[in-house]
């Protein structure tokens, strides 16, 4: 391959790495640390702006354009290598502001060299022809890119994984330093010896990656691991220690099959025995399929659809032996439908109304959770309520995080003509607060008769107590959360940052 094709192509490569190194930090960053848009905003303004001051001193190295390309290439091959695998021990041993204040470090520097690239490729070409040269090598630098956002959330994150990801492309981007070295300059010998270090260096690290992985694992969920899978949604995580099986989706946990049935009772049977003649009942998440379970204790239910946007989830309710037993075998049954799909998109686009919905959605901990407890989110689903229906929806923690249950009751109130909250205690959990909604001219009642006879906690005492509230708990004034102002998310992250050490010293 000649130099006038060898540096464009080098251009191409830089450019679909770095960017891959950008989207690994931002996504790790996000799992680790919460609030997506926030990370991703952050982030890509740290690169961009690193960028620059890179690019402005370049000018400072074209005096040997391709050496200190090529050992830029050695530089950001490493630190983009182990970005990630050093994002995850320090999640282990720092803090959160220590962790954030390196996702920045580790960002800017990798920002600082890449924009290095492009102005030392174009010192190197020939004095000729250079405007045509510039246009082609940027054209192939935004290629790159391109490529990269393309090939992120379909094939590395679901297939290779955070950690892999970035030891890989560390490892391409120092080969492809290694190439022009042998390629391009005459002293080969000297300065391939730092490629081939650093790309020992991360062979190491991949060689012994599945041990450090299962260490790091074990020290943020401190349960023996028996699954650990990657989708292009969420990393799935179940634990099993003794008779307790729990699932975590990205690190937060979803349920302890020790206490579960007491959210999943209160969930459903509620709502259901408000209706009169519950036949076709709609799931919001719950891919696990545990609602479902309980929906299928009413004999008058004929269709349960459940809609999950992570078609994974419902793979291993039906395969997964340990969720199987808890589910009961719910995701194989003939009356459960399972719809892989958005539950914002499913509401939108449906035009069959049903009996119940039930919303069992994860907490509004990011921008794409937070819009499902909008009051956009809350209108699609009275549209796909009949008149008689009734809406429910988790809540969240009604003491810890007041805020953000009252937010889901004033938002359901500018809706619904009629709200009730209620709650639960569920020992893994908390407090749990449930919010009712309907239509006027329906029931306020809960017919205890209509609990099916083999649940394990709920009766009617504890149905009657459940809307009750201690006098320290009330509704607080709060904004109604919306798509254009997701203010629930605020609330999230400002309650969970004031709790956060009383919740890991086990207060809850």
């Amino acid at each position: 391959m000649n130099k006038k094709a060898l540096i464009p192509f080098a251009v191409f490569i830089a450019g679909l790495c770095s960017i891959i190194y950008e989207l690994l930090i931002s996504t790790t960053a996000t799992y680790f640390l919460g609030d997506g848009v926030r990370q991703f905003s952050i982030i890509i303004g740290v690169y961009l702006f690193s960028m620059g001051i890179g690019a402005f001193l370049s000018k400072f190295l074209k005096h040997k354009p391709l050496t200190f390309f090529i050992n830029v290439e050695y530089l950001l091959g490493f630190i983009g290598g182990i970005s990630v695998p050093l994002l995850y021990m320090l999640f282990v041993y720092v803090s959160p502001m220590v962790l954030q204040i390196s996702c920045l470090a580790i960002i800017f520097v990798i920002g600082l060299l890449t924009g290095m690239e492009v102005p030392l490729l174009t010192f190197a070409l020939e004095e000729s022809n250079i405007k045509n040269n510039l246009s082609n090598v940027l054209s192939l630098d935004y290629i790159g890119g391109l490529i990269a956002t393309l090939i992120f959330p379909f094939i590395i994150l679901p297939f290779v994984g955070l950690y892999y990801s970035s030891l890989i492309f560390g490892i391409v981007n120092i080969v492809l330093g290694i190439v022009l070295n042998y390629t391009l300059l005459k002293n080969k010998k000297r300065n391939s010896i730092y490629g081939f270090i650093a790309i020992m260096a991360l062979l190491t690290l991949v060689f012994f990656g599945g041990k450090l992985l299962k260490v790091w694992d074990q020290k943020i969920y401190k349960r023996p691991i028996v699954l650990n899978e990657q989708t292009p949604y969420q990393k799935i995580v179940m634990t099993k220690t003794q008779g307790d099986v729990r699932l975590y989706l990205n690190r937060v946990i979803q349920f302890s099959s020790a206490d579960e049935h007491r959210y999943h009772e209160s969930l459903v049977h509620v709502p259901l025995a408000m209706h009169h003649n519950p036949k076709r009942v709609l799931i919001l998440g719950g891919g696990e399929n545990l609602a479902s379970r309980e929906v299928l204790k009413h004999n008058s239910v004929q269709q349960v659809d459940v809609v999950d946007i992570d078609s994974t989830m419902f793979h291993l309710a039906k395969q997964n032996q340990y969720l199987k037993d808890i589910n009961q075998n719910a995701a194989t049954n003939k009356k459960v439908n399972l719809i892989a799909e958005d539950a914002f998109t499913y509401l939108f686009n449906n035009t069959e109304k049903y009996d119940v919905i039930i919303a069992d959605l994860p907490d509004p901990t990011n921008q794409a959770l937070a819009r499902l407890y909008s009051k956009q989110f809350f209108l699609m689903a009275k549209r796909n309520l009949k008149r008689d229906g009734v809406f429910v929806t988790q809540s969240g923690e009604i003491y810890f995080s007041n805020t953000v249950f009252s937010c889901i009751n004033n938002t359901l109130e500018s809706v619904f003509e009629k709200v009730q909250p209620y709650h639960t205690y569920i020992p893994s959990f908390g407090d749990w607060g449930f919010i009712i909604a309907r239509h006027n001219g329906t029931t306020n009642e809960v017919n205890t008769k209509a609990l099916p006879n083999d649940l394990k906690y709920l009766n009617a005492n504890q149905v009657e107590q459940a809307f009750i509230f201690p006098d320290d708990i009330t509704i607080a004034e709060t904004k109604q959360n919306t798509l254009d102002n997701p203010i629930i998310l605020n609330y999230f992250l400002d309650e969970w940052a004031k709790w956060k050490v009383d919740f890991e010293g086990g207060t809850k």
